[in-house]
């Protein structure tokens, strides 16, 4: 649904989903882009972009807590629950049609839950801004790592573009060896038995690393996110209960694609919160096999949601005249 850049400002500035913590004015001719309010997210990445037809309209509200996997101040607009994190605020500003492209960081699915939860497309890869300095903490399991950078959009050429002007990384000709958790109608490969998505992250992320050295792309089907659970690990930590309710939020693979140091790109399936999640080394010749698998797979636009969030005037309509 076509919105001009003067309606996607002043829906910015209204700041429905309190998403946004600054409204800038950016040039009416660009793709739009959010960027999450972090340190991390280097100020050469949008230069870079700008360059190529991008410009920064908001800067975005992220979880606080040090990344915290939800943000108990931002509701997910289409479930009511609080919205999954941390790279809350920018996946919320392209799902409402606020920005075309979403910049964020991930240390365990800070990029990839939040777009998962609302049906977006996220992309991570250790490779965006890889000389920038990093300090590396420990997460919540002890797990001492960086992060990645990552794109979030709505429209698969739009993310395309931002990974080729980023890393100069273009889809290849062929897929590879692909291997996946279950037969796929959209692509061919071999279906193999993977580790339970929900075991500890330190033992998923070996098994990661060692099955994306064989094969050049790992796809396996994540979700629904954050719908029947509250995925955190500060609150799943205190016991069996809590525990369960953790991981009844069902983020599985993506918690660990950045501690492994892949590369992986999350594309929308019909039902709420559901993904294929392509995963691969962080070599631009496996990349470039994983975006030609990614092209693959159809893009999914949910027409009532569409009609209810991408219509702008929505928000500014105070009543029906008789």
């Amino acid at each position: 649904m076509s919105n001009s850049y003067e309606l996607r400002h002043r829906v910015a500035l209204k700041n429905p989903y309190n998403s946004i913590d600054r409204v800038l004015e950016a040039d009416s001719g660009s793709f739009l882009v959010g960027i999450k309010n972090i340190h991390s997210i280097p100020n050469t990445l949008m230069h870079k972009l700008e360059k190529t037809g991008f410009s920064l309209h908001t800067i975005d509200r992220k979880s606080p807590l040090a990344g915290r996997a939800v943000d108990i101040g931002l509701i997910n607009p289409i479930t009511g629950h609080w919205m999954s994190g941390s790279s809350s605020g920018t996946a919320v500003n392209v799902f409402a049609g606020i920005n075309d492209l979403g910049i964020g960081n991930d240390g365990g699915g800070s990029v990839l839950a939040p777009a998962m939860c609302l049906n977006i497309l996220g992309f991570i890869s250790p490779l965006i801004e890889a000389d920038r300095k990093q300090n590396r903490k420990a997460n919540t399991d002890g797990i001492v790592a960086g992060n990645s950078i990552g794109f979030m959009a709505r429209d698969k050429e739009i993310l395309y573009k931002a990974i080729a002007d980023s890393i100069a990384i273009y889809p290849a000709q062929e897929t590879g060896k692909v291997v996946s958790d279950r037969q796929y109608d959209e692509f061919d490969s071999q279906v193999i038995r993977v580790m339970f998505n929900k075991a500890p992250r330190s033992e998923l992320t070996e098994y990661l690393r060692k099955t994306l050295k064989e094969a050049d792309v790992l796809a396996v089907t994540e979700g629904p996110v954050d719908l029947k659970g509250f995925g955190d690990s500060l609150f799943g930590h205190f016991d069996e209960r809590t525990r369960q309710i953790q991981m009844d939020a069902e983020k599985g693979y993506l918690r660990v694609c950045n501690i492994a140091q892949a590369t992986a790109l999350c594309l929308p399936q019909k039902e709420l919160g559901m993904a294929t999640l392509l995963m691969c080394e962080s070599r631009p010749d496996k990349i470039a096999r994983l975006l030609a698998l990614g092209r693959k797979i159809s893009e999914v636009h949910d027409e009532l949601i569409e009609r209810y969030f991408l219509d702008l005037n929505n928000y500014f309509i105070e009543g029906y005249e008789i």
